[in-house]
């Protein structure tokens, strides 16, 4: 098979390899959706998003079956037995699939992710390569699968409170483009401008146990157990996995107000940072953990562990170091996968079973290579935050997707497992919101993600790179996926 060239089709993030045969398909009325019988309830259900999809996006009306006999010509199944997928490393095949368009079109992966992401691709070659009428699809085959595996967004709600339906959305328009993660930080504090007192302190999750009454935000604005399991059933639903994260002993006012004995009186101004020292204070951070465990439903939790000595402290890497040991010790006891902020003081210290998120985009940080020390680790340069108000740095006013795809592969260093963009809201005293105020700074950033994290610049077959101004006629039809600027309601991307 040949790379995706020039006249190839222009999804994004594009396919990996594509070999293009002589004609096009056709979506006529009479069409279907075809699952196979022994397809479990969520790829039933897939099935299901997919005909109301295909019927928004062509008019037509393409009815999801279960197959009980063999296919007419021109159905479109999704298949997920014996697929030949050869896909470089094994774990990119829980998101390959292969398409094959011919008299019908066949979307066969060995998961459910797959079939999605396979679904993702036949959508958008309709709204690409379809006519006027969104009906057509060029004949050939693909093998697609990502370059990375994680292909993160993260957002500061600890800070900013993100409502649920916002995330909700959110997680449809990263699933569009192939974003698997959303990493969710959820405590943090904000310092008024001069940095001597605290505006807030807060903690978002809300437990119904008395016990962690403290951890419940003065502003009221918090997701329940409920919201919680809402926003994993429609991550689910669109390939996305959520990584909470609670940040500790640092960034970790919300915890002191609830337990203000274990307050490190070495910051100023106090209050921001528990003391690792302290012998309740483990035992305290490994209480909240294991009380908010049971709502994560992936494998992964993310521990913070950064800045300690932001505010004039002077606690020495070796506690720090002793405290995220004995607490990501903890989690892998419990069954997760422990994600940290890097700091490279800390390589040759920390387990490495922990992956690293190099965050740092200065210094000799901003080149540390982690793998040397034994680590896998992610790419989270500061240099694709989006922080409004922010006086100096960190993109206050948002960057394009032209910056981050041009400018992705000359900040990123070794072979990362992945990469994230991120929003943060240092300045959250401010008089602004997630929707519009932040999505509009953060949203021509998403489809750049995923072309960036799932396969890279495109290359002509010369091999000379394509300018992302290429990519911005499809991304102009694309937009927030199957419903388009209704997803938002807003002027597009």
């Amino acid at each position: 098979m040949s790379s995706l060239a020039v006249a190839n089709p222009r999804v994004v993030p594009g396919l990996q390899q594509w070999q293009d045969t002589p004609g096009q398909w056709q979506l006529e009325a009479g069409q279907r959706i075809v699952i196979a019988t022994d397809a479990d309830a969520t790829q039933r259900q897939l099935a299901k998003r997919f005909a109301d999809e295909l019927a928004g996006v062509s008019g037509l009306p393409a009815p999801a079956v279960v197959a009980t006999a063999q296919r007419k010509p021109g159905d479109i199944a999704l298949r997920s037995r014996d697929c030949v997928l050869p896909v470089p490393a094994p774990w990119q095949r829980a998101e390959s699939y292969t398409l094959q368009i011919d008299t019908g079109v066949q979307v066969c992966a060995a998961t459910t992710q797959g079939l999605f992401y396979g679904s993702r691709t036949v959508l958008q070659l309709l709204l690409v390569e379809g006519g006027s009428t969104h009906r057509r699809l060029p004949r050939g085959h693909a093998l697609d699968y990502p370059r990375y595996r994680e292909r993160a967004v993260m957002f500061d709600v600890g800070r900013k409170f993100a409502d649920v339906d916002f995330l909700k959305r959110y997680l449809r328009f990263m699933g569009w483009y192939k974003l698997n993660t959303l990493h969710v930080h959820l405590n943090d504090h904000v310092l008024d401008d001069a940095e001597t007192k605290w505006m807030d302190r807060s903690f978002r999750l809300k437990s119904d146990n008395p016990a962690f009454a403290g951890l419940i935000p003065q502003d009221g604005q918090f997701y329940t157990r409920a919201d919680w399991d809402a926003l994993e059933e429609v991550a689910a639903e669109n390939g996305v996995r959520l990584v909470p994260e609670i940040d500790v002993p640092g960034h970790a006012g919300a915890l002191v107000i609830a337990r203000p004995d274990l307050v490190y009186t070495g910051d100023r101004p106090v209050g921001g940072t528990l003391d690792p020292r302290k012998p309740g204070t483990l035992p305290y951070v490994e209480s909240v953990f294991a009380e908010f465990l049971p709502w994560f439903r992936n494998d992964t939790v993310h521990v913070g562990g950064d800045e300690v000595n932001l505010n004039h402290g002077d606690l020495s890497t070796q506690v720090q170091v002793d405290f995220l040991n004995q607490l990501g010790r903890f989690l892998i006891a419990k069954g997760k996968q422990v994600e940290m902020w890097a700091s490279a003081d800390f390589a040759g210290q920390l387990d490495t079973r922990f992956i690293q998120q190099r965050w740092i985009e200065k210094g000799e940080e901003a080149s540390f290579d982690w793998s040397a020390h034994g680590y896998r680790w992610i790419e989270s340069s500061g240099n694709w935050y989006v922080t409004p108000f922010h006086p100096r740095a960190f993109n206050p006013q948002g960057y394009s997707g032209q910056a981050l795809y041009d400018g992705w592969q000359t900040r990123s260093v070794g072979e990362p497992l992945g990469g994230q963009i991120a929003q943060w809201n240092d300045y959250a005293w401010k008089d602004y919101a997630y929707e519009p105020y932040v999505h509009d700074r953060l949203k021509a950033a998403i489809p750049a993600a995923g072309q960036i994290f799932w396969r890279g610049k495109e290359h002509q077959d010369d091999g000379l790179p394509l300018p992302y101004a290429s990519l911005l006629p499809s991304i102009a039809r694309l937009q927030y996926g199957p419903g388009g600027k209704v997803l938002f309601g807003d002027a597009g991307l």
